[in-house]
């Protein structure tokens, strides 16, 4: 388990629960997620997963180091491996990621919806999502799997000479591309035991509807999560912020409010705890119910000051000890069945990595995230927004809610881990 999960919360705020909007599809300004009320309820799971995934990362970190993760780019990854998985190993996987209630093919179909939609829905928003699967040469790998994933993930698959330095550089090159150079590497070595990889690469970049303006960036101070104080470079203006919701729970308030990109398709939502409370208390507090009712009054529109700190960070994560926590344990195990990847079975998911970058200025945000599976034969109140203080951002499309990322500030001068 990695040690900086607590933070990950984040990615699970992000998660935006379902908000169903009618269909406001604008040529000049772009469209909504067009999505049946089958994959709406797909879009409320994948938040609930995003929810329990942070939590649990959360629980075993030290609560001190920025989090920022892609729970999207996670489902994307093992939307393709449950592909191969059968028995209990698949319904593990469905429990750990919240598939479960869905058959395969409405998984895929979903999946495959968000691949085409998500990168044109805002003219002013770049969206890649890609998938890759690469496996050494020689191994027996099912036609049916590769033919599932290639139509529903639109994945590319290749054979490689895993023993070869160039088979790892291959597909550390093909992640760079994938992410604009902001992930460029995901993998550090091939094991002698691992026979495939399946990679989910996402890359997100947009402009805020309103700019901060460089000239009043100014260094001022965040109390960071242990209670020191540092001077950070803080964006300021006279903002006007999509919505804006102080959340009354006895004598605490929790502030949530909206940034919109570009034209509005998506935007980024930050919650800062009351001063009397923590990022860890809030996260630790924090469910489904709560999520959904501070989604609901997001919509309006506000205009005052904002003080943001500028942020630039990366955050490197294995999720193996998180997924087994969340119900995963039998597609790590020795007897895992992953047939529906080779019939000769004998493999089980050996790692779950996650790489993920983040940079926050007056301009806009730029994110990226790439997730690989490795898998291997078994052996083995209306006032100013001051976020001066630990908060949890999360970025995210707006007519469905479905968060893409995620994350917790603990210090904006950190860079990464």
């Amino acid at each position: 388990m990695t040690r900086k999960t607590p933070l990950l919360f984040l990615s699970l705020l992000a998660i935006g629960f379902v908000s169903c909007k009618k269909s406001d599809n604008n040529p000049d300004k772009g469209k909504a997620l067009e999505l049946t009320a089958a994959e709406h309820l797909k879009v409320a799971a994948d938040n609930a997963f995003t929810l329990k995934l942070v939590k649990q990362l959360n629980s075993g970190g030290t609560g001190n180091d920025n989090v920022f993760v892609s729970p999207l780019s996670v489902s994307f990854a093992m939307g393709m491996t449950s592909n191969g998985a059968k028995g209990e190993t698949l319904q593990g996987i469905n429990n750990a990621m919240e598939f479960s209630g869905f058959t395969q093919e409405a998984i895929n179909t979903y999946y495959n919806k968000l691949i085409d939609q998500l990168p044109n829905l805002e003219p002013n928003t770049q969206v890649n999502i890609a998938n890759s699967i690469w496996y050494k040469q020689g191994f027996d790998v099912l036609p049916s799997f590769i033919t599932t994933n290639t139509n529903a993930y639109k994945a590319k698959v290749q054979a490689l000479d895993f023993g070869s330095a160039a088979a790892k550089n291959q597909i550390n090159e093909w992640v760079s591309d994938q992410t604009k150079g902001k992930i460029p590497s995901i993998i550090d070595n091939i094991p002698g035991d691992v026979r495939m990889y399946l990679i989910n690469a996402i890359y997100f970049k947009s402009i805020w509807k309103n700019k901060f303006n460089p000239a009043d960036t100014k260094k001022m101070p965040f109390k960071t999560s242990t209670g020191s104080t540092v001077q950070a470079d803080f964006m300021t203006g006279q903002i006007e912020y999509g919505s804006y919701f102080d959340n009354y729970d006895g004598d605490k308030y929790t502030q949530i409010a909206e940034l919109p990109y570009a034209n509005g398709r998506y935007s980024m939502v930050v919650v800062l705890p009351d001063e009397s409370s923590s990022v860890n208390e809030l996260i630790s507090n924090l469910d489904t119910v709560k999520w959904n009712k501070w989604m609901k009054p997001m919509g309006g529109g506000v205009k005052n000051h904002v003080y943001f700190p500028k942020l630039k960070f990366t955050y490197n994560t294995t999720l193996n000890g998180a997924l087994i926590a969340l119900g995963m344990g039998k597609a790590f195990s020795d007897d895992a069945d992953l047939t529906g990847i080779s019939a000769a079975g004998g493999i089980n998911i050996t790692e779950v990595k996650q790489k993920a970058f983040v940079e926050v200025n007056e301009q806009g945000t730029e994110a990226a995230a790439a997730t690989s599976v490795a898998v291997g034969v078994t052996a083995a109140p209306a006032t100013d927004l001051n976020l001066n203080r630990p908060f949890v951002f999360a970025i995210r499309e707006n007519s469905s809610g479905l968060v893409l990322f995620a994350g917790v500030v603990n210090n904006p001068l950190l860079t990464g881990n």
